[in-house]
């Protein structure tokens, strides 16, 4: 799934990606991982995380 936002973001030449993120603990995003920190570490542009309330 990360492959795909990679490659759609390249595809149509994004200059920013626009991703939430669920706000998990520390012990929850070790286990369940986090989307957003990988988009944001595999980008090749810039990224703007939103986070919920």
């Amino acid at each position: 799934m990360i492959l795909q936002r990679k490659l759609f973001a390249n595809i149509h030449q994004a200059d920013l990606i626009v991703i939430g993120s669920r706000g998990l603990t520390d012990m929850k995003r070790i286990i369940q991982g986090s989307v957003s920190s990988q988009v944001v570490e595999d980008a090749h542009c810039s990224v703007l995380v939103v986070k919920p309330k």
